[in-house]
């Protein structure tokens, strides 16, 4: 698939992904998701890549959220916002790394992934009802889960717009980067991700989004999470083990 709406490249076990439309401070149109959604279906089956960056080209914006400017037609993509709000299970880390605004939709998005870092110079809020809308897209049930409801509430029905400090205060993000070093900061990540069995990786994802009940019994763990069943059938305890005892880094098969 040729994208316009959206840069790739990939080093080898890391694919990074921007979203390509500066100029309108990466608007997400249905197009855009279109192509986000097979981007990340191709991260998702490729079973050499490892891990995911999502950013935004340039330095204003991650994304502004929906192109309001697009005039919706029978023959747009039918996908979800942004290719993976919705309809989208993927074991494989996902890192956002906000570099400036990340509003509606685009926080939407950043939502969706499973680190958020962000830069100094980062914008956060859910301005959809000042325009007849609403965080539809995931964004209103993911906020509630991640902060205090009322928090969650104060940024939802009032649309206001709040910084990265602000945003760090309240357990929004990650982590705060300076601006120059926000891709810098990501591949770090990455990297620190790459060295952990995918395996272990992939059923700790799967734990933590389908909640494991605190009084489940630990031993019947592979009953709930075919991700953990993958992991205790494989080598890779063994594989850590030894190159733990030898002071090397693992090599995962």
């Amino acid at each position: 698939m040729n994208y316009k709406n959206i840069k790739t490249s990939i080093n080898k076990q890391l694919l990074e992904i921007y979203i390509n439309r500066p100029d309108k401070m990466n608007a997400i149109n249905p197009e855009t998701s279109m192509e986000l959604k097979h981007i990340f279906e191709q991260f998702k089956s490729n079973d050499n890549l490892k891990v995911a960056i999502l950013s935004g080209s340039g330095e204003k914006a991650f994304s502004a959220g929906n192109d309001l400017k697009h005039i919706r037609s029978d023959s747009d993509p039918k996908v979800p916002f942004g290719g993976i709000t919705s309809d989208y299970i993927c074991y494989k880390p996902i890192i956002a790394a906000v570099n400036g605004f990340a509003l509606g939709g685009g926080l939407e998005l950043a939502l969706s992934c499973d680190i958020l870092i962000a830069s100094d110079k980062s914008t956060f809020g859910f301005p959809e009802p000042k325009v007849g809308l609403f965080a539809g897209a995931g964004g209103a049930a993911k906020l509630a889960k991640l902060i205090p409801q009322k928090l969650a509430l104060s940024l939802l029905l009032t649309g206001k717009l709040i910084n990265s400090i602000e945003a760090n205060n309240i357990g929004l993000i990650s982590e705060i980067v300076p601006a120059k070093d926000i891709l810098k900061r990501a591949r770090e990540i990455a990297n620190e991700i790459l060295k952990c069995s995918p395996l272990a990786i992939s059923a700790t994802k799967q734990i933590i989004y389908n909640e494991y009940p605190t009084d489940h019994d630990p031993g019947n763990i592979e009953k709930v999470y075919s991700e953990v069943i993958k992991l205790r059938n494989s080598n890779h305890f063994n594989i850590g083990k030894k190159a733990f005892a030898n002071k090397e880094d693992p090599i995962w098969d």
